[in-house]
């Protein structure tokens, strides 16, 4: 008895009827994606407004959380934590370049601990194939979170909005690429159809 492909696979069937849609999605946003890295200080500040908008968001959530907490001490706790998270949300607000800054000195600061973090785990992994290949990206992480620390306070202009910008090429070139494989996989719409 041979296995209908689309019974193994469930999202097979999804991806081929939608694939002209998740193309045309890829490539806005990789155009977008190019469009951030043309323009960083644009995106970067989008970056930093963004930021700001969720922790609004999380402080309005906390807020109607922190009722719920069964002792008053749990419920000011959680409404300080609610303030602290409004605060700082306000002021990426308030003060964009500013926000721009601390950004992304917390996001070098991030690069710089993974990269180490990863280069000591390649070496505990060192037997093992494929250790090299987390070496190589603890370095890079790591240079590039020194690299931002190096450059401060120049690479707050573009750090953010380039990585975002990479992030949405990568994000808009893999739904690009996935219902172009998943159609080479299991061939074409209609042969799942006939097949069932």
């Amino acid at each position: 008895m041979t296995m209908n492909p689309a019974d193994e696979f469930p999202f097979a069937d999804g991806i081929k009827r939608s694939r002209n849609v998740m193309i045309a999605l890829g490539v806005v946003m990789i155009l977008m994606g190019f469009a951030a890295i043309v323009f960083p200080l644009i995106s970067t500040l989008g970056v930093v407004w963004m930021t700001a908008v969720m922790l609004i968001i999380a402080s309005i959530a906390q807020t109607i959380g922190a009722f719920s907490y069964p002792k008053w001490g749990g419920v000011i706790l959680g409404l300080l934590i609610a303030a602290v998270w409004l605060i700082g949300g306000l002021y990426l607000m308030i003060f964009p370049l500013e926000g721009v800054v601390v950004l992304t000195i917390i996001l070098a600061a991030m690069f710089l601990a993974e990269g180490v973090i990863k280069t000591v785990l390649s070496f505990r992994m060192r037997p093992l194939s494929g250790w090299g290949w987390l070496l190589f990206d603890g370095l890079i992480t790591a240079v590039l979170g020194a690299v931002l620390i190096w450059q401060m306070p120049s690479a707050a202009l573009w750090a953010l909005g380039t990585l975002a910008g990479i992030s949405i090429i990568i994000s808009g070139w893999t739904l690009i690429m996935i219902p172009i494989a998943v159609s080479r996989a299991f061939g074409d719409i209609t042969d799942i159809d006939q097949t069932t």
